[in-house]
């Protein structure tokens, strides 16, 4: 009986959280992988609980089927160029899930309704998206949609800081979506934005206090008018300190988001980060707001470090779907199929509570 969860990216900085996390309540079940199986072998090690390295490389397809051997369900911590390792797991009917962002490459229809019926055809559980945006604001969209009895306009606010922890995939996802304009969906119909673009103060509670909050195609703007019936949705990121803020807004604006379209120096700037730990006073914020026949409620989470939410986003969506609390085939986001007490329950288990200071 196949068994095993398998943990692609799972010794990066988010996945080895996601492998401490499910480790000691799957033991013997999680499998560490990457294209470096020393690096593999030693975090398994260093993690106990039977944890076992193996490696995979996503570019070879031959390597992708020796991997997936065995396995369960699928945790996929890296960036995939043409979605091989879903579209894999997808054939074999596996459950899956992952924390890398391009869901703005679905658009708002057509790839999406592919995945979804290749999914549901070979019985496969998939849920896109999951970490902290997309993931945990997902799920915080779907209790406050289902406080206000609807959802028509959706408003999501994260705050970072600059010293903070992330891998360099994400800080390489952080640098391309500088350059990239996007759809917001505004009254309906879809408008042209900018990365960076008109600020608005978010209150993000104490300690944390009013940022500047820039637009930014985070992915879970994307599917939101499909998932949750939003007329209006956008997306904002704010950072520590305000003057780096300021600084990319600036520079979105000028001929230094043409250089970071180029892959060699966006990529070479990325591995600055690599094995980069957090500094004192590193801190995340997050803020969503749903507005529905007038009436808006709002949800705050604060945070010491974005690595362990994402973490433990990604692993209460892991979670769901390896004890079968996401029991139909297809694809999905998260505010359509995760239950958000228990996950909100899992949270706070890791330190991480989501306030409702509306009530």
């Amino acid at each position: 009986m196949h068994q095993d969860i398998l943990i692609i990216g799972g010794y990066g900085v988010v996945g080895r959280r996601i492998a401490l996390d499910l480790a000691p309540d799957y033991p013997e079940r999680i499998v560490v992988g990457g294209r470096n199986l020393t690096r593999a072998n030693a975090c398994a090690v260093e993690i106990g609980h039977g944890v076992r390295g193996r490696a995979i490389d996503i570019l070879d397809p031959q390597s992708i089927a020796a991997a997936l051997k065995g396995v369960t369900a699928v945790i996929s911590c890296i960036d995939q160029p043409g979605r091989t390792v879903l579209h894999a797991s997808i054939a074999r009917g596996l459950a899956y899930t992952d924390i890398t962002p391009h869901l703005t490459e679905l658009g708002r229809g057509a790839a999406y309704e592919s995945i979804d019926a290749a999914a549901r055809a070979a019985g496969a559980r998939v849920v896109l998206g999951t970490g902290i945006v997309p993931g945990i604001s997902s799920v915080i969209v779907r209790a406050l949609a289902d406080r206000l009895g609807g959802c028509d306009d959706i408003e999501t606010a994260l705050l970072l800081g600059a010293n903070d922890v992330s891998g360099p995939a994400s800080f390489d996802y952080f640098l391309q979506e500088l350059t990239m304009p996007f759809d917001i969906r505004v009254d309906g119909r879809d408008v042209r934005a900018s990365p960076f673009s008109e600020p608005r103060a978010v209150d993000f509670g104490p300690p944390v206090g009013v940022h500047s909050a820039y637009l930014f195609p985070f992915s879970d703007q994307v599917l939101y008018p499909r998932t949750m019936g939003a007329n209006s949705v956008r997306t904002r990121l704010a950072i520590e300190p305000s003057w780096l803020a300021g600084l990319l807004a600036v520079l979105s604006k000028t001929g230094a988001r043409r250089l970071l379209s180029i892959d060699s120096i966006r990529h070479r700037i990325a591995q600055t980060r690599r094995d980069r730990p957090s500094r004192d006073g590193a801190r995340f914020a997050l803020r969503v707001d749903v507005t529905h026949n007038g009436s808006t409620q709002c949800a705050i989470l604060h945070g010491r470090t974005q690595a362990d939410a994402a973490a433990a986003g990604a692993s209460g969506v892991a979670r769901a779907l390896i004890e079968r609390r996401v029991p139909e085939p297809g694809a999905w986001m998260p505010e359509q199929v995760i239950e958000p007490g228990p996950f909100f329950a899992r949270l706070a288990k890791n330190g991480l509570r989501v306030e409702f200071p509306t009530g």
